[in-house]
C-alpha cells in the first residue's frame, strides 16, 4: 500500500479545508498576525498536496510525507518544550499534539512506502 499517497490525501485536505476555515476566521477576525502566518503555511503545503494529487506527481508523494514529518516535528518539539510560546496558538496543548501526530504519521508514511 502507498502509505504516502494517503498521507498526502488526507492531510491536504484537512489543512486545506480545516486549516484553510480557520485562517479565514483569523485573518477577518484579527488581521495578519504571526499564527495567520502559522495557518498559511498549513495551507500553502495544502496546496501542494492538492497539486501532487491531481498532477499525479507520484515521487512527490514520500517527499510530501517527509517533509510534514520534519517541518511539523521541529515545532511540535518546541511545542513541548515551550508550551504556550509568545502566546501562539502554533504551541498550545492542542495544537502541539496534532504537530506531533502530523510528524509522526508523516515520517511513518515516508518510511513504509518504498520508492516510486
Amino acid at each position: 500500500m502507498n502509505y504516502a499517497k494517503l498521507y498526502t490525501w488526507v492531510v491536504g485536505a484537512l489543512f486545506l479545508t480545516a486549516v484553510g476555515y480557520t485562517l479565514a476566521v483569523e485573518l477577518t477576525t484579527r488581521g495578519v498576525t504571526l499564527e495567520s502566518g502559522h495557518k498559511a503555511l498549513h495551507v500553502l503545503l495544502g496546496l501542494w498536496a492538492a497539486l501532487i494529487v491531481f498532477k499525479g506527481l507520484e515521487p512527490q508523494y514520500r517527499l510530501f510525507a517527509l517533509t510534514n514529518g520534519v517541518l511539523w516535528g521541529g515545532v511540535a518539539v518546541v511545542g513541548w518544550a515551550y508550551p504556550d510560546l509568545h502566546g501562539l496558538d502554533a504551541f498550545n496543548r492542542l495544537d502541539t499534539i496534532l504537530h506531533t501526530i502530523v510528524s509522526v504519521t508523516g515520517l511513518a508514511a515516508f518510511a513504509l512506502t518504498k520508492k516510486a
